[in-house]
């Protein structure tokens, strides 16, 4: 590939200017400003450094021909044609190729001498973090605070604020019920036993009876509406998650498999459940005991309260770093369970291929790295809490040594009584109880939290294929397809179709003729409307495909797709997929129609013939059959 030796520095005000496109990857491959600028007689590339403009390579207009984009790797190149030789005109990363691909087109139909097309920079990215912004928002998903996840989370209980409410009153129940024994043990020391008033004793014992006999009932409660609540929610979540994942178009599709989108199904939705579950009502309840338990040690005696509460502090702050910490851990976790659910999920869909080029041993191989990874990541997270639980521990511990020294000094001088250091004693104990189950369950939470992202993820994608504000019901449809100037790129890189234009009358039977990769199936995936055209229009009777109902359209069109794709059920249940409520009769017709009938009626089953995962149990050609029939039907 040809490049031009380097030139003196350019007009900083060039004249005849037609066009520039800035790139970011300089003529040696290097990170850098450079520019491609296009004027009326010349084509220029040059460098923009501290000391100006350089211009590193020029071309007369009428030298140069045939631009096109190509992929390099994670950067992208505009070529053209120069004396039988390629040429690299400029050159950028993978995230600047758009700008690459509208100057193509430009070029293109400058040497064409047409007019050039004014195209509009869509690229639009988040000024924090570089990364590209939804077509519908502003927000950017990758610098949105994760703490709102949880509050976000808990949108989902909207539809049980009751049950809310009356789980919120038994955990402030529960909650007062277990700060009542310290103190009951107070008086009965104090109050009872040592001033020998026989007639307070049973009172008090019955008290401190009634109290924890209360405390369970209470926590029976809260548990059955906790179950209650988070059964539903989620429930619902993963209602929510299905229907978003059928509104998604095949561009979503496109960048991911199955196995990882199936994890956020299964195992991202189950973790939510387990933060919902055993996460959340359990932080909230040892919060409440957090609060309350220091406050009964402040109106006892503040001195040894404050000294008493003096480590946890500290040990608030390390369950902060650690969180934190987990969280990159677990999100790690999870990624990899879903890698591993990919691998999986494409080795078990295609055993046949496996077994037929002996890959058993290579895909064993290459399972056995996945589960080590995902062991890796696991193992880090439990050592991780090996080492800061023990930690945590000791540093509580120190709480219950001094309330001994201080308290136990004090008694001696007389300036406490027994039964006050003993429910001091009481609430410092207590007060581990909580400390220790945030430790774990903040264990939980980070895990179920990461997953809880990954599952917004997919809610919050923008859904590209759906009926526009002003769409119009077509109940009717002729069939009158028209293609008008109709570009599409899978990546926006590079055009798969460029310039289609096509006509098709109602009745009319044509075939589309082309080498592998020419655009055939792109042009049906367009016109069932799977993606919609980067450029031009489709037309159904003269109405812009996009302005037609998607509901009104995909009802009155039967397509049988390159691969003849069955559910796991019946041959009945197959055909009738796009009609569920269509009769045995209509079915057999159908079947009848494509050369189908005579095959299903010898199975023993008949049309009750169980086909299959992917209708494996059918022959090839079998299969094709049924999709033809039930796209007539």
């Amino acid at each position: 590939m040809e490049v031009a030796e380097p030139a003196a520095l350019a007009d900083p005000h060039p004249d005849g200017e037609l066009f520039a496109t800035e790139a970011d990857l300089t003529s040696d491959g290097s990170i850098g400003r450079s520019v491609l600028r296009v004027r009326a007689d010349r084509v220029e590339r040059l460098e923009l450094s501290e000391d100006g403009e350089r211009v590193v390579a020029s071309w007369g207009l009428g030298e140069i021909r045939d631009p096109r984009v190509e992929d390099l790797v994670d950067a992208a190149a505009l070529v053209a044609r120069r004396d039988g030789t390629d040429v690299e005109l400029i050159r950028t990363t993978s995230s600047r190729a758009t700008h690459l691909h509208a100057a193509q087109k430009r070029l293109k139909a400058l040497l064409e001498g047409e007019e050039m097309p004014l195209i509009e920079d869509k690229r639009r990215v988040c000024p924090r973090c570089q990364r590209p912004l939804p077509e519908d928002s502003d927000i950017c998903m990758g610098c949105l605070n994760k703490g709102k996840t949880l509050i976000r989370l808990f949108g989902f209980t909207k539809p049980y604020v009751g049950r809310l409410i009356l789980s919120t009153l038994l955990m402030l129940t529960g909650t007062v019920l277990e700060l009542l024994p310290p103190r009951l043990t107070q008086i009965l020391i104090d109050e009872v036993l040592n001033k020998k008033r026989v007639h307070l004793f049973v009172w008090v014992m019955v008290a401190l009876v009634g109290a924890r006999l209360l405390m369970s009932l209470v926590q029976m409660a809260r548990g059955r509406n906790v179950a209650y609540l988070s059964a539903h929610v989620a429930v619902d979540i993963r209602n929510r998650l299905f229907q978003k994942l059928q509104q998604l178009s095949l561009s979503f599709y496109d960048k991911r498999n199955v196995g990882s989108i199936m994890s956020r199904m299964t195992n991202d939705t189950g973790a939510l459940y387990d933060v919902l579950v055993d996460g959340v009502p359990i932080i909230v309840q040892q919060g409440m005991l957090l609060i309350g338990i220091p406050v009964m040690m402040l109106l006892m005696d503040w001195q040894v309260a404050l000294a008493a509460l003096a480590p946890m502090p500290f040990v608030v702050w390390a369950v902060r770093r650690f969180r934190r910490k987990m969280m990159r851990v677990w999100s790690r976790f999870w990624h990899a369970w879903s890698r591993l659910s990919s691998s999986l999920n494409g080795v078990l869909q295609g055993t046949r291929v496996v077994k037929a080029f002996h890959g058993e041993r290579r895909e064993e191989r290459k399972f056995g790295r996945r589960i080590q990874e995902l062991a890796n990541t696991g193992y880090q997270a439990e050592t991780s809490w090996a080492t800061f639980f023990p930690f945590v521990m000791f540093t509580m511990s120190l709480s219950g040594f001094i309330v001994w020294w201080i308290g136990g000094l004090k008694v001696l001088r007389g300036e406490m009584s027994i039964g006050e250091l003993t429910a001091f004693i009481g609430y410092v104990a207590m007060l581990g109880q909580p400390l220790m189950m945030l430790q774990r369950v903040i264990d939980w939470t980070s895990r179920s939290l990461t997953a809880a992202e990954r599952v917004f993820e997919v809610l919050d994608t923008p859904v590209d294929i759906e009926d526009a504000p002003d769409a119009v019901p077509m109940p009717d449809i002729k069939g009158h397809v028209r293609f008008r100037d109709v570009h599409f790129s899978y990546e926006k890189a590079r055009e798969v179709l460029s310039g289609i234009d096509l006509e098709v009358q109602p009745g009319e039977m044509i075939g589309l003729v082309g080498s592998s990769g020419a655009g055939k199936t792109t042009l049906i995936n367009l016109l069932m409307r799977f993606y919609d055209p980067t450029e031009g229009s489709i037309e159904i009777d003269g109405v812009d495909l996009r302005r037609i109902k998607v509901d009104d359209f995909r009802r009155q069109v039967g397509v049988v797709l390159q691969e003849s794709y069955l559910f796991p059920g019946s041959i009945k249940d197959n055909i009738a997929y796009g009609r569920p409520e269509a009769t045995l009769e209509e079915i057999i017709q159908a079947a009848r129609a494509a050369n189908a009938h005579h095959f299903i009626v010898n199975f023993p089953d008949g049309y009750d013939t169980y086909v299959g995962e992917r209708g494996q149990r059918l022959s090839g050609g079998e299969r094709q059959r049924i999709a033809i029939a039930r796209a007539i039907l």
